[in-house]
Parts: structure tokens; C-alpha cells; sequence
């Protein structure tokens, strides 16, 4: 897979398969993930995301949790946006 990790506050383009990490004000961090599932020999792709759920405690877990996720999904191309305290991930 493919990471390309996205300078600080900046958000992933809306076409890319990707994670979104936000600070929330407690110090944890908040997982958002977008991706199309096209696994093995197939034309066909799925829009599939991961959205809410248990904080992480360090922005670290919570980014392993999105590369697993993300290679569970068969992404071969994924941009990783931290974002600050208060912003929402998305279009």
C-alpha cells in the first residue's frame, strides 16, 4: 500500500481513498475512513467507510487502526489527514 501522509490540517482529496485522524478536546483522537473496495480480480468497486466509534487514546493507535483497516480493504493508494482540534473530516 501505497501511504502518503498529508502536511498537518490539510484534508484528502474528495476521490482518494483515505484516513482522517482529529484531535477532539479531550486529547484523543477520532478515526474517519473512505475507501472503494475493489479486492482481488474485479471491475467492480464498493464505496465502503468507517465512521465514529471508541476514541484512541494517542494518535499513533489510532492511525494503525486506519492502515489496518485500510489494508484490510485492499487500498493500494491511501493519504493519511491529521486534523486539528474542532475540524470535520470530509466533502
Amino acid at each position: 500500500m501505497d501511504i502518503i501522509k498529508l502536511p498537518f490540517g490539510e484534508q484528502a482529496p474528495n476521490e482518494g481513498d483515505c484516513i482522517s485522524i482529529t484531535e477532539r478536546e479531550d486529547g484523543r483522537f477520532d478515526l474517519n475512513a473512505t475507501a472503494l473496495l475493489a479486492c482481488g480480480d474485479t471491475d467492480e468497486a464498493e464505496s465502503v467507510s468507517m465512521i465514529g466509534g471508541d476514541p484512541y487514546p494517542t494518535y499513533e493507535e489510532a492511525e494503525a487502526a486506519g492502515l489496518a483497516w485500510a489494508d484490510g480493504h485492499c487500498v493500494e493508494k491511501l493519504f493519511v489527514s491529521r486534523l486539528p482540534i474542532g475540524v470535520v473530516s470530509g466533502p
